[in-house]
């Protein structure tokens, strides 16, 4: 058992709450760089997307205007609750409570504002209570308490740096008094800053990358202490509690580049290694970074012994980034069941991956117990993929719940939205999809030779084309005509993607001054004076990138 910090005064959260004016939200039509298009209407009046979906499955848009949606919950009465992330930048998240109106329309109503980074967002069993995860905090409060809801700190302390600061959290389906709390690596495969990959990894001694457990005792029901219950897991964003066994499901996200130290696995870097689904067992070690897949020793880490760590329930395709998920009720609970029987009692996962598998929300069969490996996933909505001219993907699934009634519900933060899965068994069987593997997409000899020369190169600018432009621009200004902002980067384009941030544009100046950390560029990608880019920001290592080649004087690459 460990002890956490000193508690922190909770009025020193710098946390605001206010009401935005509803008839501000009402109706409020889809921002001006979604990439969706309304096609008709479902069954219960929501604008209806363009997705290709199992049959009976609509898609419904029910909210719109949020910044960066990540977690969502609901209350016993069907008011559905959302952290807005607001973006990478500190302070600007908030919390969103969305009501069923008579009309059958959603009204967004803004409770709290200056939040930071808000991801994971639950509904207490116990108390009723909204709870609320941060990067270093998790507090609750009740939202109906007027004129504004009193604040109450309940874990303090958490790590909130490195690559992975966000917290996810689930509660303890027989003691809702016990809180689960993902706790995501510092780093990637626990490189350090001078290069060098230490066994054991450090992060181990500081309880990263692992799963926490506290426990709110005492009459002020706050957690003062934490027991690390299972180590070796990467960034575990997704966590689910089986209603009826209790097991906690996590879902990893694993690593990235392995082809960095694996150049001979240059041709399968799209496929490895796998996502996992983990059965979290208390005490258990699940491999990373020493370990991926089914017990395959890490480039880094050619000599571990795998045989010790604990293997994944189900493998999922690579790179999907799985970051939230649900069991959708069986056939003997007593809760709704919209969707038909063979959704019911599997998990529900959405795949956030902007990479050629991810982009989906999937059905996965399970035991009776909850334990995956009953079957492959299954496809309900898939389409996100790109569409000419536009960005790819079209959009991405972060959270879901499974509503009162039965429905579905997704955030949406590309085009920042809230969706309501529903079905109607008058549209067709609902049955799942068979998985559909990725289209290839032509590359062009001259994009093939780029990316081919720019695997061997490690100048500065180099960097940032590979870790930063081609995972988060390129999707949107490397697909033309019409490129955003007349900013075209191309794919593994370094040496035309440096000259074009640093001349000067038609009616501007260039978006890089060299040495200048109040470059355009820098200021656009912290969401300063303009809308932040892209969608929801960079990760703080990846915006560490960029700033440290505009600080050494934007070199050319070489």
């Amino acid at each position: 058992m460990r002890n956490a910090a000193p508690w922190v005064i909770a009025a020193t959260l710098a946390v605001f709450a206010g009401c935005q004016n509803d008839a501000d939200l009402e109706g409020a039509p889809l921002s001006s760089d979604s990439d969706y298009t309304a096609v008709g209407t479902c069954k219960d009046g929501l604008p209806r997307l363009d997705l290709k979906t199992a049959p009976g499955v609509c898609v419904g848009i029910a909210a719109t205007g949020f910044k960066f949606p990540r977690g969502i919950a609901q209350a016993p009465n069907g008011d559905i609750f959302v952290a807005d992330m607001g973006g990478w930048g500190t302070d600007l998240g908030s919390i969103w409570r969305v009501k069923k109106m008579a009309n059958g329309k959603y009204l967004p109503q803004q409770l709290l504002t200056q939040i930071d980074k808000p991801s994971g967002i639950a509904i207490n069993p116990k108390d009723g209570l909204v709870y609320v995860g941060t990067p270093k905090d998790i507090f609750r409060f009740d939202p109906n308490q007027t004129p504004r809801p009193r604040l109450t700190l309940v874990v303090n302390n958490m790590p909130d740096d490195g690559r992975h600061p966000l917290k996810h959290f689930v509660f303890d389906g027989q003691n809702p008094d016990i809180i689960y709390v993902n706790v995501g690596s510092f780093s990637d495969v626990c490189e350090q800053a001078n290069g060098s990959l230490p066994t054991p990894c450090p992060e181990e001694a500081i309880s990263r990358a692992g799963i926490r457990k506290y426990v709110m005792e005492g009459p002020d029901r706050k957690a003062a202490n934490f027991t690390v219950i299972a180590r070796g897991l990467r960034n575990s964003m997704a966590l689910a509690v089986h209603p009826k066994s209790n097991i906690l499901l996590q879902g990893e996200n694993s690593r990235d580049t392995i082809n960095k130290r694996a150049p001979e696995l240059a041709n399968q870097e799209l496929d490895l290694p796998h996502e996992e689904l983990n059965v979290i067992r208390e005490g258990q070690h699940y491999g990373w970074p020493y370990c991926y897949d089914n017990g395959i020793p890490s480039p880094e880490y050619k000599t571990a012994d795998c045989t010790g760590y604990q293997k994944p329930a189900l493998l999922l395709p690579g790179h999907v980034a799985p970051l939230g998920m649900e069991y959708y009720p069986d056939a003997a609970s007593a809760r709704a069941k919209m969707f038909p029987a063979v959704y019911q009692g599997s998990l529900i996962v959405a795949y956030h991956g902007y990479r050629e598998y991810g982009h989906r929300l999937v059905m996965v069969p399970v035991d009776a117990n909850g334990v995956p490996g009953q079957g492959q996933p299954l496809d309900i909505i898939r389409g996100w993929e790109q569409n000419p001219g536009k960005q790819n993907p079209t959009g991405a699934p972060v959270d879901v719940l499974i509503a009162n009634d039965g429905a579905i519900w997704l955030t949406e933060d590309k085009n920042r939205t809230l969706l309501r899965v529903s079905y109607d068994p008058a549209g067709g069987n609902g049955q799942p999809m068979v998985a559909e593997p990725p289209r290839q997409q032509n590359v062009s000899p001259e994009e093939a030779a780029r990316c081919q020369a720019l695997r061997t190169k490690s100048d500065a600018f180099s960097v940032v084309q590979r870790d930063v432009i081609d995972n988060n621009c390129v999707s949107c200004h490397g697909a033309g005509p019409g490129f955003p902002g007349s900013l075209a980067l191309l794919r593994c384009d370094d040496v035309g993607n440096a000259k074009r941030l640093l001349e000067p544009r038609r009616n501007a100046g260039p978006l890089v001054t060299p040495r200048d950390t109040n470059s355009e560029l820098l200021r656009r990608l912290k969401g300063q004076g303009y809308p932040q880019m892209p969608a929801g920001g960079l990760s703080p290592e990846a915006f560490k990138e960029v700033e440290d080649w505009v600080k050494a004087g934007a070199p050319a690459p070489r």
